[in-house]
């Protein structure tokens, strides 16, 4: 039995990228899914292509209305819910001094406003269907810092913490709380800021992954991401809350130092 078998889930940001991926991956694994994003025609383009698993709503997640309609959606259409994926979220590049009081409002309102929000409508539907899971999206950057990336940095690891706090609460329903980390996701977030980035001199400085594939630095794509979403949505996790889990090839494992044994 695929490990998903009648479990129906919620994908935030599912229009494109990582989101897309996990809607497809999680119907690959016998569940049903509600596509969801601001996007509606690519959003409906992908729902429809994915088969009559698959539904599609608008949402806005930033939107508590958007969410009481999304939930609606998802037990009209699978007559449960049993987990949530909060995926989607915009980045802000630039340095602090530059940044707009208005785009870090606009960052903390997607990744972090809307991770809660989105946590706070489907405890009723989790509850009722005796437990689930949510798995919340963040990123590296919510493990450490960066220049250039304060506003999503901070808004990562308000989501991380969040998590934390939410598998404290929602225990005692059953519902498990989890977030991953990735090092990398869907390459179009850096689309409006490629002009003022320096790949080379960037790459020059950036420690490698520990990992290595055919003697080079691995590099962690979506297909990396999915398989743990799905395992955390999954039964098979039914002991792990409260987790953070890097999926970095070892970015953030820690430092290596040429010249000391084991280099």
């Amino acid at each position: 039995m695929a490990r998903l078998e009648g479990k129906a889930v919620i994908v935030t940001g599912a229009a494109q990228g990582t989101g897309a991926g996990i809607a497809r991956g999680a119907l690959a694994e016998g569940a049903r899914v509600l596509v969801t994003d601001v996007q509606e025609e690519k959003g409906r383009a992908l729902a429809a292509s994915l088969g009559p698993g698959a539904r599609f709503a608008h949402l806005d997640v930033a939107s508590e209305a958007d969410w009481v309609e999304a939930v609606r959606a998802a037990l009209a259409a699978f007559g449960r819910l049993d987990g949530l994926v909060n995926n989607a979220a915009i980045l802000w590049m630039g340095a602090i001094e530059h940044t707009p009081a208005a785009e870090m409002e606009r960052v903390l309102r997607v990744n972090l406003l809307g991770t809660l929000l989105g946590t706070k409508a489907v405890i009723p539907a989790l509850r009722a269907a005796g437990g689930g899971s949510i798995v919340n999206v963040t990123s590296i950057e919510a493990l450490g810092g960066m220049n250039s990336v304060g506003a999503y940095s901070a808004s990562k690891w308000g989501a991380r913490g969040f998590t934390k706090s939410a598998a404290i609460e929602l225990g005692r329903d059953g519902i498990r709380v989890n977030c991953i980390c990735p090092s990398s996701g869907n390459p179009e977030m850096h689309a409006p800021f490629r002009d003022e980035i320096d790949v080379k001199r960037y790459l020059r400085h950036v420690p490698p992954p520990v990992l290595l594939e055919g003697g080079k630095p691995a590099e962690v794509t979506i297909d990396d991401i999915v398989p743990l979403v799905c395992f955390l949505l999954s039964d098979e996790s039914r002991r792990i809350t409260g987790a953070e889990i890097a999926v970095d090839a070892g970015w953030t494992a820690g430092k290596h130092c040429p010249g000391l044994p084991g280099s």
